[in-house]
């Protein structure tokens, strides 16, 4: 079985690099769809974070940047 706390880890870590390369990439098509993989990657986080605590909801829903 796949630790959670890793994969809350692993995904953490994508969601940093991802947000590197946004921000060092031109406006456009191709940030956009990073921005989309972002968003995506933190929202499976959330889901793994939900999963090990299901007494716990979260107020904070993945957020979006919005630099389409």
């Amino acid at each position: 079985m796949l630790n959670t706390e890793f994969a809350v880890a692993v995904l953490e870590g994508i969601e940093g690099t991802l947000e590197e390369l946004i921000g060092r990439v031109d406006p456009g098509d191709l940030r956009g769809r990073l921005t989309d993989l972002h968003d995506e990657t933190a929202a499976v986080r959330n889901l793994f974070e939900a999963s090990a605590t299901p007494c716990a909801e979260s107020d904070e829903p993945a957020t979006s940047r919005g630099t389409r």
